[in-house]
């Protein structure tokens, strides 16, 4: 399932995470594995601690990093597509 603008997307609550030298881990134990996240990545990171609309996400980032939605749309998407694919996170069905 592909992230569009109006997605609601949840990070996966059974993952923890590290502070590594100010950068955020995140320890996929069941596999062995891990992600370390930049500052961006980590901000979207804490977003996704409850469901947030993709759209939110940039409203956000847009205004702590003064970069406009044809960017983050370019740069953010595929990281959040990424999460997806590695069910690292979930799209959900949006609460109206």
């Amino acid at each position: 399932m592909s992230v569009t603008i109006e997605s609601v997307l949840v990070r996966d609550a059974s993952l923890s995470t590290a502070d590594v030298d100010g950068r955020l881990v995140v320890l996929i134990l069941d596999r062995g594995t891990y992600i370390d996240l930049n500052g961006v990545a980590s901000e979207i990171w804490q977003m996704l601690s409850a469901p947030c609309r993709v759209g939110q996400i940039f409203d956000a980032l847009s205004q702590n990093h003064d970069v406009d939605i044809a960017i983050l749309s370019r740069d953010v998407m595929p990281f959040l597509q990424d999460l997806i694919d590695r069910r690292l996170a979930r799209q959900i069905e949006a609460s109206r």
